[in-house]
């Protein structure tokens, strides 16, 4: 009678996973500069492990792009993405803006190959987000509306918040690589309540009830789906949507409306 009461709770999450179509904000394909729990990072595995767990689509970024050169690693990214249906994300710095017309060129070029992402390393590549430092990337950002992901352990909580009020229509993303987001919440409640353009992603946000408190006092559009795969199992980061307890609309959103949503506002450069 047990073994049966689990194979239900198996199938019925299966199921839920199924019915939400997940898109995924935080995939990796590459070669890791530290050494991981996976033990293969290439295109198709990625595409297998997504199927595996039912994760319909999503934006890859690479370990190249991040660890080892930027320029390089995004023309690798997008010329292995190209015909798969995936969105790429893309590592830049602010001195691929000097001078600044190039810089947008080649991020034109880079959103017109399938550039739904940005991401920046402030303290990897030694550089700050401060406008006298990174001003005509932010803004060729906010253009584009193309999202910027950070970790926060790759810059400050400061100057997190001031990109947000400084470009208040670019969205931008908090993941909690390498660290768990719920450490800092009482930095991040106040940051959401002053900056409606800032979002959390999930796969590092883990707390008991923590999805049901933030989506009561920020509502599910503030939080986007991300797992790490295939470094990390995304199977928590999937149930903290199928099984938490808020409206199936707002799960709908959480699991694939809100990637999608930035996703599709990209404009052209």
């Amino acid at each position: 009678m047990t073994t049966d009461r689990v194979v239900e709770m198996i199938e019925a999450y299966r199921a839920a996973r199924r019915q939400l179509a997940f898109l995924d904000s935080n995939l990796r394909i590459g070669r890791p500069k530290v050494p991981e729990f996976g033990e293969r990072f290439d295109l198709e595995t990625l595409r297998q492990r997504m199927a595996r767990y039912d994760i319909q689509g999503g934006v890859v970024s690479s370990f190249a792009g991040a660890d080892y050169g930027p320029e390089w690693g995004n023309a690798q990214l997008l010329d292995a993405l190209t015909g798969t249906g995936l969105w790429a994300g893309v590592i830049l710095t602010p001195e691929m803006f000097d001078p600044e017309a190039a810089g947008r060129a080649a991020l034109a070029d880079a959103i017109r190959r399938g550039a739904r992402l940005a991401r920046l390393f402030p303290k990897s590549y030694n550089f700050t987000l401060r406008l006298w430092c990174s001003g005509a990337l932010l803004q060729a950002l906010a253009d584009s509306r193309l999202p910027l992901v950070l970790w926060h352990t790759e810059t400050s909580w400061d100057e997190i918040r001031g990109v947000c009020e400084s470009h208040p229509d670019l969205p931008v993303v908090v993941e909690g690589t390498p660290q768990k987001i719920l450490y800092h919440t009482r930095v991040i409640y106040p940051l959401l309540e002053r900056c409606p353009n800032l979002l959390l992603e999930l796969h590092f946000l883990v707390g008991y009830l923590g999805i049901e408190d933030l989506v009561r006092r920020f509502g599910a559009r503030r939080l986007v789906f991300g797992s790490y795969l295939p470094v990390f199992d995304p199977n928590a980061a999937l149930m903290q949507v199928t099984h938490a307890r808020i409206p199936d609309a707002d799960k709908v959103w959480i699991a694939h409306r809100n990637l999608d949503e930035l996703i599709t506002g990209v404009r052209p450069l």
